[in-house]
């Protein structure tokens, strides 16, 4: 069956967009949760001293490569190539052929680089973390030797996963870093019963490795019974050599244009004063909670769509999607970055304060998850941009747009660690990669326009009541989340504000409490929506209400 042809009736853009990003939310909502607890045992097993930081350094590439090959960043570009061929070729199925041509050389190309990167360990570190003391690079480069063959395995696994988004197949690619997770948990534990916290670091660097293997091999075998082997055969419309070259030398520009979020964070820890890398990275980590079900989830729900009416040159329909996936990347980011802003400081205190991890630990990873919190919003909305963009096959303007938010960040925070005070180092070289992710998407947004502007009378992708709206909202979730904050006693923002207010329930437990601030916070979010006649909220209730109807008649 070609990707294009055979079941050609397909449900609206707005119905499947939702399927597919709920279940997609779902599967990541489980895989952050679970990297949630791996970080977890990292900080209380490892700490926040220099340990944690030769720990980080090391692991900071192999993460960064997870994203890019493992987590969608990849077939993001690869599957919008892939659509494209399928619908203008119109007959046949060359992509069995494809995959199998594209696989051989990918494998020669990530192999001799993780053989670079093995004999270069030292060399590289240095590059990625030039505040490591000795002793910490010597060990962070025996780290990295370890973790750097999962670059490989996820590359593997990343093309397997984009073949499996052109047959519309998400969730197991959206399953597998549930698997990578579990992998690198079980690997930690295991260290840390056979040697103690001493054995912790190495069990975790070779766990990534154990778990990009796992990844490849649960996809591998599911598409081994998609495509039977007299599938893998060349049929005679298939890609010729050249053809395979060109896609896989259009990848880097994707991949770096899809990338923009976590270059840009890696820039910032390059920025990094003394110890503060291991305190950026936690903070990061909290923060890829809600950027993975908001953004990540929108932009690939949305790419094989877009993609298609890209091909057919369907742009009204094309617009509509696409105002349609922003609309809902501000629905949701919005009231996501408020609200974490109001728990932040009672939610690093609950998850890290424990074991190595001091308080001192705990007030930088606060400043540094509050000055990334301003980049939630723009990373979200900016994915959905980069699917667009994708999706009309402009590659280079997604690849300048990140490096130009990389050059602006090193340089936007060596000014500020040069002209402000020491005392909030901590959070200066977050401040600075949202400032950058910030101008990317401002980027995106006018080079997206341009390119609309011939092929629609009026390119309006963004409605600007319907974003005042989610701002009030998401202000209302703040204030309800606070609120109850304040009511348990716990720490939270405006603490001198909101002290004229009396403490109702001081002896609630620390994660009682928490739970009860996020669930006020999402009622007044929902509340707020409701009292403002959001039309997107009434759309995606109606919905629910429909597939819950369903359910209980079927």
């Amino acid at each position: 069956m070609s990707l294009s042809h055979g079941n050609a009736l397909r449900p609206s853009g707005g119905a499947r967009m939702a399927r597919t990003a709920g279940m997609l939310a779902l599967f990541t909502l489980l895989s952050r949760l679970l990297g949630l607890v791996r970080d977890m045992g990292m900080a209380w097993m490892v700490g926040c001293g220099p340990v944690a930081d030769a720990l980080v350094a090391a692991l900071r590439l192999p993460h960064l490569l997870r994203r890019l090959l493992g987590e969608g960043s990849l077939s993001m570009t690869l599957t919008a190539w892939l659509v494209r061929h399928d619908v203008a070729q119109g007959q046949g199925d060359p992509l069995p052929a494809l995959a199998s041509g594209l696989f051989r050389r990918l494998v020669l190309v990530l192999g001799g680089l993780v053989l670079l990167g093995m004999l270069a360990a030292p060399q590289l570190l240095a590059f990625l973390a030039p505040a490591l003391s000795p002793e910490a690079l010597a060990e962070g480069s025996s780290l990295l030797r370890l973790c750097l063959p999962y670059v490989l395995l996820a590359g593997m696994a990343a093309l397997v996963m984009a073949v499996l988004h052109c047959r519309e197949v998400f969730w197991l690619p959206a399953l597998s870093p549930v698997i990578f997770n579990v992998v690198v948990i079980s690997a930690m534990l295991a260290g840390w019963l056979a040697g103690g916290t001493e054995a912790v670091p190495a069990a975790l660097a070779a766990g990534m490795s154990a778990g990009g293997l796992a990844q490849w091999l649960a996809q591998w075998g599911y598409a081994r019974h998609v495509f039977p082997a007299t599938a893998m055969e060349r049929p005679a419309a298939a890609p010729s050599g050249r053809e395979l070259w060109g896609c896989l030398g259009r990848l880097p520009l994707g991949l770096l244009g899809a990338a923009a979020p976590q270059l840009v964070m890696l820039a910032a820890m390059g920025l990094a004063v003394g110890s503060q890398i291991a305190g950026l990275y936690y903070a990061e980590r909290l923060l890829e909670l809600p950027l993975g079900l908001i953004g990540a989830c929108l932009g690939m729900a949305s790419l094989p769509r877009l993609s298609r009416l890209a091909g057919e040159k369907d742009f009204a329909a094309f617009r509509r999607d696409m105002a349609l996936a922003l609309r809902w990347a501000t629905l949701l980011s919005l009231p996501a970055a408020a609200g974490l802003w109001a728990v932040g400081p009672c939610l690093v205190d609950v998850l890290l304060h424990h074991g190595e991890f001091d308080a001192t630990g705990v007030r930088q990873v606060t400043l540094a998850l509050w000055a990334y919190l301003p980049c939630l919003p723009a990373c979200a909305v900016s994915r959905c941009l980069l699917a667009g963009c994708n999706a009309l096959g402009d590659v280079r303007l997604t690849a300048l747009s990140s490096l130009l938010a990389v050059v602006f960040t090193l340089a936007g925070g060596a000014w500020l660690l040069h002209s402000m005070a020491r005392d909030i180092y901590f959070c200066l070289p977050a401040a600075a990669a949202s400032a950058a992710l910030w101008g990317q998407t401002v980027w995106l947004w006018r080079g997206l326009r341009r390119r609309l502007r011939p092929l629609l009378p009026a390119p309006a992708l963004l409605d600007g009541m319907a974003c005042l709206r989610h701002v009030l909202a998401a202000g209302a979730a703040a204030a309800g989340a606070l609120i109850v904050l304040r009511l348990c006693g716990m720490v939270c923002p405006l603490q001198e504000l909101l002290s004229v207010m009396p403490v109702l329930l001081p002896g609630l437990p620390a994660m009682a409490g928490l739970a009860l601030s996020i669930g006020a916070g999402c009622c007044a979010w929902g509340s707020a929506l409701v009292l403002l006649g959001d039309a997107d909220t009434r759309m995606l209730a109606h919905k629910l209400r429909t597939k819950l109807q369903g359910d209980s008649r079927s």
